[in-house]
């Protein structure tokens, strides 16, 4: 870190500058000074070491996490969208939805019956001995093309389902991985401005060894330090149970650590906000699945209207006949055909009409749910194109005052280590520089999060 470079220097400086002061102190020898100020030259080469050695460390750490990753966020969206559980339900319910269709336009089961006569009855041309009927019912026309009509929007409704749920899962996997990557980059920075409090501690002893400050100095930054060790330790808690809700996401455990990138890649520009209305319109799954309600209930009505109409059956009726066996006669002991044709007629045609009255407000009720969800939908989209401004504007505000804390800091550094500025100064603008900095990468993360619910919203795949 170039901060502990600047420590470092600034430090070298000052026992340069109070050698003076330690001569005019006069109480040790000459010997003595010497061998004093030796101590504390080695001390100092030995935080430049120690300083050296930790930015070694850093340097080979953030090499590391800045490999490409093995999996990207797109491979674990498409592991998500074939593992998952709950989504992989929500499909099994469509296809057995789409089951009902062939169940709906099917005709009735064919009737057939067989009679055997245990006693004979006796007919002009012989004895009856047995009979096999069969018949089929047709309901009125159209009837079944009706309810093969509903099954049908019902199982495209239940798809639309399964879409905004796929939608969804999507959206909230890239939530999680955006929260891990903000925790991960908190841990960094915290872990970074831990080493400079340790590094201004050093600073701040010699110091008071030196007779420039006070052992409060020291004791605030041992404050701060504990303060940050304690904030590190908490932020390194919070991996495990976002790294089970990834895992809840993906359908399956994860086997190896999960590599999140250096940073984050900024979204592009929007389209114009009237676009995006008409795509929220037309796209999105909730509103689709409610328009499908309305043809299914649209083809309920137009069901129950043909229902109240005559059905009819057509069949045949074979009876095996015997022979006599006293007399001789033409056709003697021929079977008998006989064909059938029957109406079934609904005389009650009241328990129809009040299905179709039924299926009629049903289809009213979709509309108007359809529409109040869109009025929702597009408060929604509202406030989550605000989200976008205000991310963006965040990030630019913090970015800038992460840049101006940065030189802040080196400033105030060099003040305090010539005596004009106290502990306090310095460890404010630390504060600053730190929380500026990860609110810089919290507004980075919430920019893409506002910019991925937008394309939930408007059913669109990130680009």
């Amino acid at each position: 870190m170039k901060y502990e470079l600047v420590i470092l220097c600034v430090s070298v400086a000052l026992m340069v500058n109070t050698g003076p002061a330690l001569r005019s102190q006069q109480i040790p020898s000459e010997g003595e000074k010497s061998q004093q100020t030796s101590a504390q030259m080695e001390n100092v080469q030995k935080t430049a070491a120690n300083s050296s050695n930790e930015q070694n460390i850093t340097a080979i750490s953030e090499a590391e996490r800045r490999l490409p990753p093995d999996r990207t966020l797109e491979d674990h969206v498409a592991e998500a969208l074939t593992n998952n559980a709950a989504l992989r339900a929500r499909r099994a319910r469509y296809e057995a939805a789409r089951m009902q269709a062939p169940q709906a336009a099917a005709l009735p089961d064919l009737k057939i019956g067989f009679g055997y006569f245990a006693a004979p009855v006796e007919t002009r041309l012989g004895p009856q001995r047995a009979t096999l009927s069969v018949s089929q019912s047709f309901p009125w026309f159209g009837t079944l093309g009706a309810e093969e009509d509903a099954a049908l929007a019902r199982a495209r409704q239940v798809y639309q389902d399964y879409a905004d749920a796929r939608n969804r899962l999507v959206y909230e996997l890239r939530d999680t991985w955006y929260r891990m990557w903000v925790l991960e980059r908190s841990i960094a920075v915290t872990g970074e401005h831990l080493r400079i409090v340790g590094t201004l501690r050093d600073l701040a002893l010699l110091r008071y060894e030196s007779g420039k400050s006070t052992f409060s100095d020291v004791l605030r930054l041992d404050m701060q330090r504990e303060e940050l060790r304690t904030t590190l330790r908490t932020l390194e808690d919070s991996r495990e149970p976002l790294r089970q809700e990834f895992s809840r996401h993906l359908g399956s455990e994860l086997s190896e650590p999960l590599l999140l990138p250096d940073t984050l890649v900024l979204p592009g520009d929007l389209p114009e906000t009237d676009e995006l209305r008409g795509h929220l319109s037309d796209r999105n799954p909730r509103l689709r699945g409610l328009e499908e309600e309305q043809v299914f209930w649209e083809s309920k009505t137009s069901a129950a209207r043909r229902m109240g109409y005559p059905s009819f059956t057509v069949g045949v009726t074979y009876t095996a006949i015997g022979p006599r066996d006293d007399m001789d006669l033409p056709d003697n002991g021929r079977d008998a055909i006989l064909p059938q044709v029957g109406i079934s007629i609904p005389l009650f045609g009241s328990r129809y009409g009040a299905m179709e009255e039924q299926a009629r407000l049903q289809r009213e009720a979709a509309r108007l749910q359809r529409r109040d969800v869109e009025q929702q939908l597009h408060t929604v989209l509202s406030e989550r194109l605000r989200d976008v401004t205000d991310a963006e504007r965040r990030f630019g505000l913090h970015t800038r005052l992460a840049e101006l804390a940065e030189t802040t800091y080196g400033v105030v550094l060099k003040e305090y280590s010539a005596g004009s500025a106290r502990i306090d100064d310095v460890l404010a603008v630390e504060r600053d520089l730190l929380r500026y900095t990860l609110a810089r990468e919290e507004a980075r993360a919430d920019l893409n999060r506002a910019y991925d619910y937008l394309m939930y919203l408007t059913a669109q795949e990130k680009e």
